[in-house]
């Protein structure tokens, strides 16, 4: 009796282990990057990704929707995720809401073809001596070196993701905030698909009368049956 019990327990173990693992194999392995990217920001996402990368390699899926923050902190997500990737794990990177600044870079790090955004999703792109945070000519002047390094490591990435030339990337990030849509976004080369979810357009010739029947009084016959109800009005005249 005792050697039975022992075998139950044991089979009742090995069935909780089993659906254990199934339910950590199917639990969602999503990450979120929402709001600025700064070192604690950042440190979650990381944690995070880092995490499911030790689970199984199985593909993870990020959600970013940031204004921007930090240069260094924003590479270190960046760099994890190409990490990953080069690890064999497929990193997806959606965008939802906005992806400005280093959130554009952020969303380069994806594995190829894993670029998405939402219909209505904003994607912006600048000049990178913004992104540091450096607003004084002093403060500049002072870091003037590690400056063009990032600029350098930043149009390298753009320019590599997108297939534009470098003197494009710069000419259209100099002195500016370069914004597209989610649509100008991927003709220019920033994500690789817009998901499905654009409102269709309505249609005009359902919405919208003709400017006849619009003129035409309550009660009057519509144009197309003017001719059948004067023949209609002939037949009772000639009964009466």
């Amino acid at each position: 009796m005792g050697e039975l019990s022992d075998r139950l327990v044991a089979e009742l173990v090995d069935s909780v282990r089993a659906q254990l693992r199934r339910d950590q194999g199917e639990r969602l392995r999503d990450v979120y990057l929402i709001g600025d990217i700064e070192k604690d920001n950042a440190r979650i996402a990381i944690e995070r990704l880092r995490e499911l990368s030790s689970e199984s390699n199985r593909p993870i899926t990020l959600y970013i929707n940031s204004a921007g923050g930090n240069v260094t902190d924003g590479l270190a997500i960046h760099d994890v995720i190409r990490h990953l990737g080069a690890r064999g794990i497929e990193v997806t990177v959606v965008v939802q809401g906005m992806a400005y600044s280093m959130g554009s870079i952020v969303l380069q790090a994806a594995s190829a073809g894993r670029r998405f955004a939402f219909p209505h999703s904003w994607i912006m792109i600048h000049e990178p001596a913004k992104w540091a945070g450096w607003q004084s000519t002093t403060a500049a002047a002072q870091h003037l070196e590690r400056l063009k390094q990032m600029q350098d490591q930043i149009y390298r990435i753009l320019s590599a993701r997108s297939g534009k030339p470098l003197r494009q990337i710069i000419k259209d990030t100099k002195r500016t905030d370069f914004y597209l849509d989610a649509q100008k976004a991927l003709e220019y080369g920033l994500i690789d698909q817009v998901l499905a979810g654009e409102l269709p357009l309505p249609r005009q010739d359902e919405t919208r009368p003709s400017d006849a029947e619009a003129a035409a009084p309550p009660d009057a016959p519509s144009p197309a049956r003017q001719p059948e109800a004067a023949q209609e009005r002939s037949e009772l005249r000639s009964e009466n």
